[in-house]
């Protein structure tokens, strides 16, 4: 083979690699000791959600994982590149600052479409996370949904807590955090 075929070979291969999507591993499993349940996606992120959780389904969508406890309460959790947001793709940030329009983006979101009331809870600069919720009646359902959005790394995490009144607004915002910021530092 000459010099210029085995370039243009070169040069094929590494533009389909180029334009390939970013591969994940995806692990879940609870660890009885602890009394803690451990899921990741590698690269983008990972948690330790305090109890026995099991996973249910998935929105390829929103690339959320569904989990559900022995109490039958549910809760979602999604990790992906910041840059990758439709509101984020020209002039990405980072940061609290990303937290911020992702916030703003997905809670007018909910007020638009599901015509539904938003509240910001709680918000953390120094931490990069705001809690807020999403709360009202749509087609006769009560939704009392409560997000945390954070910023790690360039990596976005979004985990929330579904309508259930077996906990209270103090035990969820406690929930979301203890697993926003336990792993921070990883």
């Amino acid at each position: 083979m000459k010099f210029g075929s085995i370039l243009v070979i070169a040069l094929i291969f590494l533009t389909s690699c180029a334009t390939q999507r970013t591969s994940t591993i995806v692990g879940c499993d609870y660890d009885k000791n602890k009394n803690q349940t451990e899921y990741f996606v590698f690269p983008y992120g990972s948690v330790s959600i305090p109890g026995e959780w099991k996973k249910t389904t998935y929105n390829q969508i929103a690339k959320q994982q569904f989990f559900r406890n022995p109490d039958s309460i549910t809760i979602a959790i999604a990790f992906g590149p910041c840059d990758k947001y439709e509101f984020n793709a020209t002039n990405p940030m980072k940061g609290f600052e990303f937290v911020k329009a992702f916030y703003e983006w997905d809670s007018d979101f909910f007020v638009k479409n599901y015509r539904l009331n938003q509240e910001l809870v709680e918000s953390n600069e120094s931490e990069n996370f705001i809690i807020w919720r999403a709360f009202g009646e749509n087609n006769n359902t009560y939704w009392d949904t409560y997000f945390l959005f954070g910023e790690k790394n360039g990596f976005a995490n979004n985990l929330s807590i579904m309508t259930t009144e077996k906990w209270t607004k103090e035990d969820k915002v406690t929930f979301l955090k203890k697993m926003y910021l336990q792993k921070k530092t990883e």
